[in-house]
């Protein structure tokens, strides 16, 4: 009976709907684990997924963990298809990229009766083109930004240079050509309504959500009398650490000299130690230091707050971190810029942190709301409740599945 079971398990399912799932980011990296591994594993109950992703040289070497990650995917019948990601050597190894991204899909298209592409950013785009000329299947462009535009703003790309137009030239075609677009905030959605007269049933927002059993509160982790500030991630590109560093010199110099800053990154500390001294901050209490994820909630759960800024521009209407879904699952609360409409509205109208504009002085009733941060017990909550409503792997995965069915009905 055990036989027929298997027997019968299998049929349902090789009649399960086929959907091919392309990324440029690898599994082994925690945001492709986290991105993309979490929302499939929950999707391939109902779909037979196919996966192509780009791994690091690095991460392959890591034998233990990619047996373990090759099982977890055999175990959710997922088929992985993983190339090794090539850097270096300028043309060459771009040019290997891009024929394996190419022509990979072609051998599962012809052979696999796939019915959904689902590309997440625009690179693996650059093969839409070609496939949607011998093949018929639906495509879900999964930009996650404005990413041309992240690269103009972030990495200097000119606009009259051929990359940007050629990207942008891209961008507008998988905008036509996608059946369902996914984005990460409603400001962006809003643009791609007015820019690209896209239905707005056809555009869903669907932020960077977080695994709640991954990341989660724990009550009364700092008894500490200091204030406890934290930082997550680059201080670079994205980030105006400066900008930061301008919000903890006011507190420190202006209110409360009993504060640490926690900061945990994979940058250097003495380049860190470096700005802080430029800052005048050489004798605040600081620890700087690269937490591995599976520490992070402990971590994270010691802070009063986690600060940041990010630049604020155009690319920016389309950011969503994801660090800020992980921060509140943990009940901790957040203290930064009014980056675009979304995180504004998030902090100020669930009172879930508090928006800081680096141009103005803090004000004693500045101070006296971020003070309430670390004192009222009940922001906790609260936070880790916004994580669970509005951020959860659970919902997302969900509305994934919502974009999935409609195009298959």
């Amino acid at each position: 009976m055990k036989f027929v079971s298997k027997i019968r398990a299998m049929d349902n399912r090789l009649k399960l709907p086929k959907v091919m799932y392309i990324s440029l980011d690898g599994m082994m990296e925690p945001l492709g684990y986290s991105q993309v591994f979490k929302y499939l594993e929950k999707l391939s109950v109902n779909h037979k997924i196919t996966l192509i992703s780009f791994e690091k040289s690095k991460d392959l070497m890591r034998e233990e963990d990619l047996k373990t990650l090759s099982l977890k995917f055999s175990k959710n019948n997922i088929t992985w298809v993983k190339f090794k990601y090539r850097s270096g050597f300028l043309g060459l190894s771009r040019l290997i990229n891009l024929v394996n991204l190419t022509l990979s899909p072609i051998y599962f298209l012809l052979f696999n009766n796939i019915r959904i592409v689902h590309i997440r950013s625009y690179m693996p785009g650059i093969a839409i083109p070609l496939l949607s000329i011998f093949f018929k299947f639906k495509l879900i462009f999964d930009m996650r930004g404005f990413w041309a535009d992240e690269r103009h703003d972030r990495h200097n790309w000119k606009k009259k240079s051929l990359k940007y137009r050629f990207f942008k030239r891209l961008e507008t075609y998988l905008l036509y050509r996608a059946e369902s677009i996914i984005t990460l905030t409603h400001s962006s959605q809003k643009i791609i309504c007015n820019v690209f007269q896209k239905k707005t049933s056809q555009i869903h927002v669907i932020p960077t959500c977080v695994d709640l059993e991954e990341f989660k509160m724990i009550k009364n982790i700092n008894t500490s009398s200091k204030m406890i500030i934290g930082y997550l991630g680059s201080v670079d590109t994205a980030y105006d650490f400066d900008k930061f560093l301008f919000l903890i010199n006011e507190i420190y110099y202006k209110f409360n000299k009993n504060i640490e800053l926690r900061i945990f990154t994979s940058e250097e500390p003495k380049i860190i130690k470096k700005i802080l001294i430029d800052s005048n901050l050489d004798e605040i209490d600081l620890t700087v230091k690269f937490v591995e994820r599976k520490n992070l909630t402990m971590e994270i759960s010691k802070f009063d707050f986690l600060g940041f800024h990010l630049k604020e521009n155009f690319s920016v209407q389309a950011s969503m971190p994801t660090k800020i879904a992980e921060v509140l699952a943990c009940g901790v609360p957040i203290v930064c810029n009014a980056f675009n409409e979304d995180i504004e509205k998030l902090i100020r109208e669930k009172h879930v942190g508090f928006i800081y504009n680096s141009r103005n002085s803090l004000t004693k009733k500045n101070y006296m709301e971020i003070l309430d941060l670390k004192e009222n017990i009940a922001i906790h909550d609260r936070c880790a409740k916004v994580a669970h409503d509005d951020f959860s792997l659970t919902n997302g995965a969900h509305k994934y599945e919502t974009i999935y069915a409609e195009l298959l009905s």
